[in-house]
């Protein structure tokens, strides 16, 4: 999608500025976390280039600092055209850019960019961000917000163009010394410049703590606040956001005080996220619910902290943002409770649906009618059509509601993959699907829940490879693990999309799955399932060959 290039000293010494701020990496955070979009960069724009100065990248769009696009492919080119900002909530809701080529070349259906204006007057590129999701982006708070951000660019890039300037006038007056009369002379220039110098730097300074100010006025405005951790005492400092959030009403605040705000069923989970940061020093990031200590209301709340640590490597600082989410996650609850009724409410109906169908296909048969059979037949996989997709959305809701349970017990993984395949084959005649032979596997876990991934993966690959090709299913033990792969010789799948296949509702568009049905759960389901015994679920493959599938599962011994 990128491509590097060899930048003129002048391109190259922007990027490095702006690399230099060192407020960027909280800015780009803020915006994709008060947004909800998943890719933010800063962009050096100019009449024949755009160069990434500095990305964060959560949907992996495979753009780096130092990156180039074709200025031509962007939309940063009008804007420093015009000179005026550009929010998309929407492309195919939205007039202008509807038929647009740059959504449809990057696949982005959310979009903001705010231009960045030096003191001079100059076009110096844009703060943007993007995500293939629509996002509600056109409101004062958010606009005002890449504004706020934008300007805040533009004060660090002149303050550090002043600095640099400073400082070179400072060099050449000094190697100007030849003499002893003359080096008095400078000397005493050096001294007044001196004073200039240290004038500027308070001046700085002062503004950059007014850049602290407005960068928590952006804060405010994104419903979001601070905290930190003391490593030694564990005491917590919270700002006045995230105190009115937890109900906190005195200013000394223990990890006790914390943990009695936060639900009983996150403790544990939590209690091993800090553990983990401070004793790795590792990033975190947690979704957990809370109750207001004063008022008593329930509240979800997001969560990212980062340790900070001293001279000697020891951690310092345990900090970071939290968010306010209870608006997202009740609106994800609602839907996912919709979905549940109404998948519930088609399966009765469903049901004796298929109970007509098949009493009508044993008249047909009793009657030798094969016109009416062979309809018939064609009516039942519908109607199991019907019903694996509800199912499948009745397991999503459940997922989401936290009502699946494992029901985990021993068990020989062969059998399980022998009657799979058994199942399969009755379905897919056509095809020529081979068990290897393997050692006995005994894993703990839940039976029909593991023979549900090995079905959908099954399925998935019946789906994707032509008529008479070979499936091949092995189960192996590994270390402290069995690994099970299914490798089909199917159409394959770009490296782009091999990360996502597991995602929520995620499906690869081509010209040649058009026409395939499903609606892109199976796979989520299969990886949560996996996941949540503790094991990994990961694809292989290549475009035109085929792929394959791997799950694992850990083994006791």
């Amino acid at each position: 999608m990128s491509q590097y290039v060899n930048e003129s000293p002048s391109i190259q010494a922007d990027v490095d500025a702006v690399n230099k701020i060192p407020i960027v990496a909280s800015i780009l955070e803020v915006v994709c976390r008060t947004t909800g979009m998943g890719f933010s960069a800063i962009a050096r724009v100019t009449e024949d280039k755009w160069i990434a100065c500095s990305v964060r990248d959560e949907i992996q769009f495979g753009l780096v600092p130092g990156g180039e696009l074709k200025l031509e492919t962007t939309i940063c080119n009008e804007i420093r055209q015009n000179g005026k900002a550009v929010i998309i909530d929407s492309v195919i809701h939205d007039a202008t850019f509807a038929n647009h080529h740059t959504p449809a070349m990057y696949g982005f259906q959310s979009y903001i960019s705010v231009p960045i204006i030096l003191k001079n007057g100059q076009f110096f590129g844009t703060l943007c961000a993007i995500d293939p999701h629509p996002a509600k982006l056109n409101t004062p708070q958010i606009s005002g917000m890449f504004t706020l951000f934008a300007d805040l660019i533009s004060f660090h890039l002149n303050a550090a163009e002043q600095l640099n300037s400073t400082r070179e006038q400072l060099v050449e007056e000094q190697k100007a010394t030849d003499v002893k009369e003359q080096m008095n002379k400078e000397l005493a220039l050096a001294n007044e410049e001196l004073n200039t110098i240290q004038g500027h730097l308070e001046g700085v300074i002062n503004k950059l703590l007014e850049s602290e100010e407005k960068l928590k006025q952006a804060i405010e405005v994104g419903e979001m606040g601070t905290w930190s951790i003391n490593p030694t005492d564990y005491k917590f400092f919270l700002s006045d956001f995230v105190r009115d959030l937890f109900g906190f009403q005195h200013i000394e605040i223990q990890v006790e005080d914390v943990i009695m705000a936060i639900n009983p069923e996150y403790h544990q989970a939590l209690t091993n996220v800090l553990k983990n940061s401070i004793e790795n020093k590792q990033s975190s990031s947690t979704e957990f619910c809370i109750t207001n200590q004063t008022t008593g209301e329930r509240k979800w709340v997001h969560a990212t902290g980062k340790v900070f640590t001293d001279a000697n490597g020891n951690p310092a600082e345990y900090s970071g943002l939290l968010m306010d989410i209870t608006e997202r996650k009740l609106d994800d609850l609602r839907k996912n409770d919709f979905i549940g009724m109404v998948s519930h409410e088609l399966k009765t109906p469903l049901t004796t649906l298929s109970a007509y169908v098949q009493m009508l296909q044993a008249k047909a048969q009793k009657s030798n009618d094969a016109f009416t059979g062979n309809a018939l037949d064609k009516v039942s996989n519908q109607v199991k059509k019907m019903s694996t997709m509800i199912n499948g959305f009745l397991n999503v809701s459940r997922l989401d509601s936290g009502k699946i349970i494992l029901n985990k017990q021993d068990f020989p993984l062969n059998e399980l993959l022998q009657e799979m395949v058994d199942e399969i084959k009755l379905t897919a005649p056509n095809y020529h699907i081979n068990l290897l032979p393997s050692s006995v596997l005994i894993v703990n876990a839940d039976r029909d829940k593991i023979g549900s991934v090995i079905s959908n993966l099954l399925s998935n690959a019946v789906k994707y490879s032509p008529k008479g090709e070979v499936i091949e299913l092995q189960g192996k033990a590994e270390n402290n693990s069995v690994i099970v792969s299914i490798r089909d010789e199917g159409m394959g799948i770009k490296p782009e999309h091999l990360d996502k296949l597991f995602n929520r509702f995620y499906r690869v568009e081509t010209k040649h799955t058009q026409h395939i049905a499903g609606f892109g759960i199976g796979l989520y389901l299969s990886a949560e399932i996996i996941n949540r015994h503790g094991g990994k679920i990961w694809a292989d493959s290549t475009v035109g060959t085929g792929s394959t599938f791997y799950f694992s599962l850990p083994v006791e011994y």
